[in-house]
């Protein structure tokens, strides 16, 4: 619908009204005054684009084949329930301020009543028009719906994301939303990143993520579903595999790696996963009878993986019950990974042992001894006594070392 037309037959209907104000916007690469309207809540829907939702929709569809509804008012009461369980704190929240202080942020739509920016603010309103049987109206400007879908999710990630002060974005969502728009190939890499004010190093590391995460679905025969990586809170220990794997070069040991840590994640033997992810893989890395014991158990968890029921769906809850709760499993892999912990924290110990002699040395030669002459005294005779120690602590390790090598 024409932008006149939307305006002006919503005053004659009664359903728009004009506020008299106006707010600066950065859209298409320009800053737009674009007018503020108010636009009652039964004339919009939301928009299933959103990024926000994008594990929401991936567990919908997961749990219901024939896609998301057809009629339009139980689409938006399907997609109201998402985004009020995206962050339900931060919807009452919102909720309560609206009600006390009135809507203080505007959000943004199109002429074809589809909410680009504000679908927080959106469900507020229609639980509080629900509440008070009343029909609400949303502050917001309003956009010609001439936009494609490109277009739209363009303007929709300069909102969200393109500005200095970047909205909240759930880890996992953004990177479903990468997916389904760059790895789908309706956006190129280029063009998401412009639009969201990401660095290409950001993009990279992202679309490695995908990488990671979809390997990690798979090895858990669940392709595809992305709501499981959301609800096992996997985008830390995901960020931190993905970056450290990146240093193996040999392409076994990145894969016999990777599973063992997949099976640790999956069994949720992992405490504070991200810094544990590292360490784990610098001692998979260094210690040959520590990967040998939990490839073992990776073949357990795949094994078990494999002889579950065909009609039998991997789900959340699915996971926890087969492997997060298996006390045997989960003791043995940690059990494994303390003696792999203790001794690399013993070999830490003992390669510090060389770098403080090494260090000391260092230390000595970087005295120049062009300028001693122009110490003062005092200082002279301080160096002459510190040297002295050292020589004297030198011998010491000295005749420990050759007793010890001597045998």
């Amino acid at each position: 619908m024409e932008m006149e037309k939307f305006i002006n037959t919503g005053i004659a209907e009664g359903w728009v009204r004009k506020t008299g104000n106006s707010e600066r916007k950065f859209i298409n690469g320009q800053n737009q005054d674009c007018p503020i309207y108010e636009v009652r809540v039964d004339k919009l829907h939301f928009n299933v684009q959103n990024g926000r939702i994008a594990t929401f929709i991936s567990r919908y569809q997961a749990e219901h084949p024939e896609g998301l509804p057809q009629d339009q008012a139980e689409l938006d009461n399907l997609i109201a329930g998402m985004v009020e369980a995206d962050n339900p704190k931060h919807l009452k929240t919102t909720m309560l301020d609206i009600k006390n202080k009135g809507q203080q942020q505007s959000a943004i739509i199109l002429t074809n009543g589809v909410v680009i920016d504000g679908n927080r603010r959106f469900t507020c309103l229609r639980k509080l028009s629900a509440a008070e049987n009343t029909l609400r109206m949303l502050r917001c400007c309003v956009f010609p719906d001439t936009y494609d879908e490109n277009a739209i999710k363009g303007l929709e990630l300069e909102i969200q994301l393109g500005e200095d002060t970047k909205q909240e974005y759930d880890a996992i969502s953004r990177l479903v939303d990468i997916d389904r728009w760059v790895n789908e190939g309706r956006m190129t890499a280029e063009e998401y990143a412009k639009h969201a004010n990401m660095k290409q190093s950001e993009m990279k590391n992202s679309l490695a993520q995908i990488d990671m995460l979809k390997d990690f679905l798979e090895f858990c025969e669940a392709p595809g579903a992305f709501h499981i990586a959301q609800d096992l809170k996997l985008q830390g220990p995901i960020e931190s595999l993905t970056t450290r794997l990146g240093k193996v070069k040999n392409k076994d040991d990145r894969e016999e790696i990777k599973n063992a840590v997949f099976a640790n994640l999956l069994c949720q033997t992992l405490g504070d996963r991200t810094r544990e992810v590292r360490e784990f893989i610098d001692n998979l890395i260094d210690d040959d009878k520590l990967r040998e014991e939990q490839l073992d158990y990776t073949v357990e968890v795949l094994e078990r993986l494999e002889e579950k029921p065909e009609d039998v769906v991997v789900t959340t809850e699915y996971l926890r019950d087969t492997f997060g709760s298996d006390t045997r499993l989960k003791e043995g892999m940690k059990a494994s990974r303390t003696v792999a912990r203790t001794k690399a924290g013993n070999r830490n110990i003992k390669n510090g042992q060389v770098r403080a002699v090494r260090n000391a040395l260092s230390n000595v030669g970087e005295v120049d001894v062009e300028i001693l002459h122009k110490l003062e005294p005092e200082q002279l005779v301080d160096m002459q006594d510190g040297l002295q120690s050292l020589l004297e602590k030198a011998q010491e390790v000295l005749d420990v070392v050759q007793k010890t090598l001597e045998g």
